[in-house]
C-alpha cells in the first residue's frame, strides 16, 4: 500500500503522531469496505488506459492549405471539445430545473447542463405518477415541460420505467385487479388492455424526447401484472403461456409507438455486492434474459442499476466488473447502460476512490454507452451521502473525481501549429468538436463530429480579400461550459 492510498483512508488525514497513524491505519482497514484494486499502483489502471484509447478515443487530423490547395506551415490549430459521445448523466427532478416550480432552486437549474449530457427523469415517468397517483407536482404537464426543458439544451433522456409490473408500482385501477382472488374474463381483459393502453399512451406523449426506455423495470422481483395474466387469452389474440410471453408483447408494442428509441431491461443487484457478489441474482436475471433472447423479443439494450452500500451492495472490484460485463457482452452481445449509480456511505474517501475506479471501469468496456446517476446533489437525492454536490452546488470528494474524469482526463483541448505538411492532429475522445483555424489575422471555425473511425478535415484559409466572399465567419459556440470554467466553479 502506497502513502497516496494510504493518505485517503478515512481518518488518515487526522492522524498526526505515529501511534495514531498506526490505530487510524488499522482502524480504517478493518472497518469499512474495501475493494481489489483500490491502489494506485493496481495493474488494472493500465489496462483501463489501453481501453479507453481503443474504446473512447479516435484520430483527429486537421490539414490547412490556402484556396489553390498549397500547404501552410505554422497556422494556429485550436482543437476544442464541446461534448461526449459517451452519455454522462443524473437522474433529475423537473420541478427544481421549471421556474413556474415552487421547488425551482437556481443552482440545479443552472448545474444540470454545466455537467451532464443525459438524465433519467427520477419519478416522473413511472406509470404511478403519469397516471395521477402522486398529485399535482408529478403532473403530466410538468413532465413534459421538463422534457422539453432537456430537449432545449440538448440533454438527452432515458425514460425510466415503461413497465414496473409489481403491485407498488402501478395505478389504482391496476391493484384493484390484482387484488381479486379470482378474476373473471373481463377482469383480465381489463388488466391487459391496462398496460397496453399505458404504453401507448405515455410512449405516444414523450416520443422524440427520450432516446432510450428502461421498457421493463426489475423483471426478476416484478411480475404481479404478468402472473395474473398467464393462462389467458386477450380477445382475438392467442393464450399468454408465460411472464416472457406477455414481456414480449410489451417490448413489441414499445417499438410499435416509438422506434426510434431504445428499449431496454433494467434491474439491481448484477455489478454490486462485491467479488462474491449473490450467484443467484445474476443467475435469475440471466434466466429472465435468457428466455427473451430465445423469444426474440425486440430488446435493445441492458440497464444495470449499481446501487452500492456498506451491507448488502458492497463496492466490486473493476476486474469483477469487466469479468461481468464480458459475459453479458458474449452471450447476448447488447450495449449496456449504469442506469442508477451512488454509493451510499459515510467514508468518503473510499466513495470518491470508488466513484473514479468504477467509473474508469465501465468507461474502458467497450459494450457501456452511459453512465447515469442516481442523483448528484444533496438537497435532491434519496441518500444524501451519495450526493457529489452539496446544498451550496460545491463539489465534495465524490464529486471532484467525476469532474475530474469528465472534464480533464476524458476531455480533449490541444492547440498548435501546423507542420511543413500543412498538418496538426491529436488523438481525442469521441464527441463533439469546434475546430478553430488563425492565419495572418484571418480565423476559421468548424463544428465537427468525432467518431470511431476518425476524422480528416482540410481548412482551406483564404486571403483577407476573400472573406466577405466566401463567407468565412465565426460558428457560435456549442452550449457546453469550458472544461476549465466548470473545474473552476
Amino acid at each position: 500500500m502506497n502513502i497516496q492510498t494510504i493518505n485517503r483512508l478515512p481518518g488518515v488525514r487526522n492522524c498526526f503522531s505515529a501511534a495514531a497513524f498506526a490505530v487510524c491505519i488499522l482502524f480504517s482497514v478493518q472497518t469499512h469496505a474495501q475493494y481489489s484494486g483500490r491502489g494506485d499502483d493496481a495493474p488494472w489502471r493500465a489496462t483501463a488506459a489501453q481501453k479507453i484509447d481503443q474504446n473512447r478515443k479516435a484520430d483527429l487530423q486537421i490539414i490547412v492549405q490556402d484556396l489553390e490547395g498549397n500547404k501552410i506551415e505554422s497556422a494556429a490549430v485550436s482543437i476544442q471539445m464541446t461534448e461526449h459521445a459517451f452519455k454522462f448523466g443524473s437522474a433529475v427532478d423537473p420541478r427544481y430545473f421549471l421556474e413556474n416550480q415552487s421547488q425551482y432552486n437556481a443552482g440545479y437549474a443552472a448545474k444540470v447542463p454545466e455537467i451532464f449530457n443525459a438524465t433519467t427523469l427520477e419519478n416522473h415517468l413511472k406509470w404511478r405518477a403519469w397516471g395521477g397517483a402522486w398529485g399535482n407536482s408529478f403532473d403530466q404537464s410538468v413532465t413534459l415541460a421538463g422534457l422539453d426543458w432537456l430537449g432545449e439544451r440538448e440533454i438527452g433522456v432515458r425514460g425510466h420505467a415503461m413497465m414496473w409490473p409489481r403491485y407498488q408500482s402501478v395505478p389504482d385501477s391496476v391493484r384493484t385487479i390484482l387484488d381479486i382472488a379470482n378474476p373473471t374474463q373481463q377482469n383480465l381483459q381489463d388488466l391487459y388492455d391496462l398496460s397496453f393502453n399505458h404504453i401507448a399512451d405515455i410512449g405516444a406523449a414523450v416520443k422524440g424526447k427520450v432516446f432510450s426506455w428502461d421498457m421493463l423495470n426489475e423483471p426478476r422481483t416484478s411480475f404481479d401484472i404478468e402472473d395474473k395474466l398467464i393462462g389467458f387469452a386477450p380477445t382475438g389474440q392467442s393464450v399468454i403461456t408465460s411472464r416472457t410471453d406477455i414481456r414480449k408483447r410489451w417490448f413489441e408494442a414499445a417499438q410499435t409507438v416509438d422506434s426510434n428509441a431504445s428499449m431496454f431491461l433494467n434491474d439491481f443487484g448484477i455489478l454490486a455486492g462485491g467479488d462474491n457478489l449473490d450467484s443467484n441474482i445474476r443467475s435469475n436475471y440471466r434466466a429472465v434474459l435468457t428466455e427473451l433472447t430465445a423469444a426474440n423479443t425486440p430488446m435493445d439494450g441492458l440497464g444495470f442499476q449499481s446501487h452500492f452500500n456498506e451491507t448488502n451492495r458492497l463496492p466490486t472490484s473493476p476486474t469483477k466488473i469487466w469479468e461481468l460485463l464480458d459475459e453479458f457482452a458474449a452471450d447476448y452481445d447488447l450495449p449496456v447502460h449504469i442506469t442508477e449509480f451512488d454509493y451510499n456511505t459515510t467514508n468518503k474517501d473510499l466513495q470518491a476512490d470508488y466513484t473514479r475506479d468504477f467509473m474508469t471501469a465501465v468507461f474502458a468496456h467497450e459494450s457501456v454507452e452511459a453512465f447515469i446517476l442516481w442523483g448528484f446533489w444533496e438537497g435532491k437525492i434519496n441518500h444524501a451521502e451519495a450526493a457529489l454536490f452539496d446544498l451550496d452546488f460545491n463539489p465534495n470528494l465524490n464529486g471532484e473525481e467525476y469532474l475530474d474524469l469528465v472534464f480533464n482526463q476524458w476531455w480533449t483541448e490541444e492547440n498548435g501549429l501546423s507542420n511543413l505538411d500543412g498538418e496538426f492532429g491529436t488523438r481525442g475522445f469521441l464527441g463533439e468538436y469546434e475546430i478553430t483555424v488563425d492565419y495572418q489575422g484571418n480565423s476559421y471555425r468548424q463544428k465537427i463530429t468525432l467518431g470511431s473511425e476518425g476524422k480528416s478535415i482540410i481548412v482551406s484559409v483564404p486571403e483577407p480579400s476573400s472573406m466577405a466572399i466566401l463567407g468565412f465567419i465565426a460558428l457560435p459556440l456549442l452550449r457546453r461550459t469550458r472544461r476549465s470554467e466548470i473545474l473552476r466553479s
